[in-house]
């Protein structure tokens, strides 16, 4: 695992990437502050990233995934200029990939690999891409980066914007066709006249975001703060270089993309999110009073049907009263006392067995009252005959 000292940002050698990096060197903390790798060339850079030689890099968002390397912020996007000259008949992007002499910037850049694989996906074979815009002049512009300055678009006066598709009906249009083949990719519309010597009217292309990107063994920690200070220096990096505060290409988070968040990166973005007590709150709130108001009419429910049986039980109570004050009078009948208690006892255990009355001490109590009654009863019954 790298240490925080031994940080080094490879960044490629084409503008605004070196700006960016010594504004984002400029503005880190002293302890996340990186030493700045410059490269003329993507594969080298993209090979010292993979063999561990660097733990941070700028890189263009890319279609495939690449080993052992994970996302940390996203930085700037690069928007896709085809400019076509003027004399040139092309009328479709395959015709325009046809063209000789293409600028389509460095080996191994994403505008170079993208005209080669348009190319084969129309079919026009390999594109005639130029290793420099300088020795010959080129016929087509094919290349990824910001706005054009004024002095760019006065040298390129005999070059037209070419859109890939109607502006105003993205859906379906070719750069839609474009973002769905290659998800690094992101529609965008230069609007009418933004470059008047270039054309009037809007222009459909693409973009593709920069990252900043790190060595998956690179500590979360770091990288949580990496991603943080990066997040809040947004506003100077979009002052530095205006397509950064794009709001039609800031909210990529979710999109589908080849590189996985780095977790320290990950941990950042999901700072804010609610946890998942939060998230269901509201459900188990719901759920625990609905578990309460079942619970309560449970017991009420279960109290009003022992007071029912309770009432019942004491309406034999009563009867036994009733015949433990007709033993005390000596003229009492204790043959039908007797029956009654019988009954009664009769009547409590089948009423135990039919509604399954608990066998508590209420019901103990009666079987001993019944019981003491129904002695005395038997007791008393020679005494009233011998009497007579």
């Amino acid at each position: 695992m790298a240490s925080q000292a031994a940080l080094r940002l490879g960044v490629h050698s084409d503008e605004p990437a070196p700006t960016i990096a010594e504004l984002l060197a400029a503005r880190l903390p002293a302890e996340l502050q990186p030493q700045l790798v410059a490269y003329d060339d993507v594969s080298e850079l993209r090979r010292a990233l993979a063999e561990g030689e660097l733990e941070l890099a700028f890189l263009e968002e890319p279609g495939a995934a690449i080993p052992d390397v994970a996302a940390v912020s996203e930085l700037y996007p690069a928007v896709l200029h085809i400019l076509v000259h003027k004399d040139s008949k092309a009328e479709t992007l395959g015709e325009v990939l046809a063209s000789p002499a293409i600028w389509a910037g460095v080996a191994d850049g994403i505008g170079h690999s993208l005209a080669e694989r348009l190319a084969q996906d129309y079919g026009v074979g390999p594109p005639d891409l130029l290793a420099d815009p300088w020795s010959k002049e080129p016929q087509v512009y094919f290349i990824f980066g910001g706005l054009l300055a004024s002095d760019a678009t006065a040298r390129l006066k005999d070059y037209q914007l070419f859109s890939v598709g109607q502006p105003e009906n993205q859906q379906g249009s070719i750069a839609d066709g474009m973002v769905l083949r290659y998800p690094n990719l992101r529609g965008f519309v230069l609007p009418a006249q933004l470059y008047p010597t270039l054309g009037h009217g809007p222009s459909l292309t693409v973009a593709v975001k920069t990252l900043l990107v790190a060595r998956e063994d690179l500590d979360q920690n770091l990288v949580y703060q990496l991603a943080m200070a990066t997040d809040r220096m947004k506003p100077e990096i979009a002052s530095a270089y205006p397509l950064a505060g794009v709001e039609t290409l800031g909210k990529s988070r979710s999109a589908a993309r080849a590189l996985p968040w780095h977790p320290g990166a990950r941990r950042y973005i999901d700072r804010e999110l609610p946890s998942l007590i939060e998230q269901y709150a509201e459900f188990v709130g719901a759920t625990v009073t609905m578990t309460i108001a079942v619970v309560s009419l449970l017991v009420a429910v279960y109290r009003r049907r022992r007071q029912a049986r309770k009432d019942r039980l004491d309406t034999y109570y009563q009867q036994l009263l009733t015949c433990r004050t007709a033993l005390r009078d000596s003229g009492a009948n204790t043959a039908a006392i007797e029956t009654t208690l019988y009954e009664l006892q009769e009547e409590v255990f089948e009423l135990l067995i039919a509604e399954r009355i608990d066998a508590d001490s209420a019901l103990l109590a009666f079987l001993s009252l019944s019981n003491q009654l129904l002695i005395e009863a038997k007791s008393a019954a020679p005494v009233a005959h011998n009497s007579a």
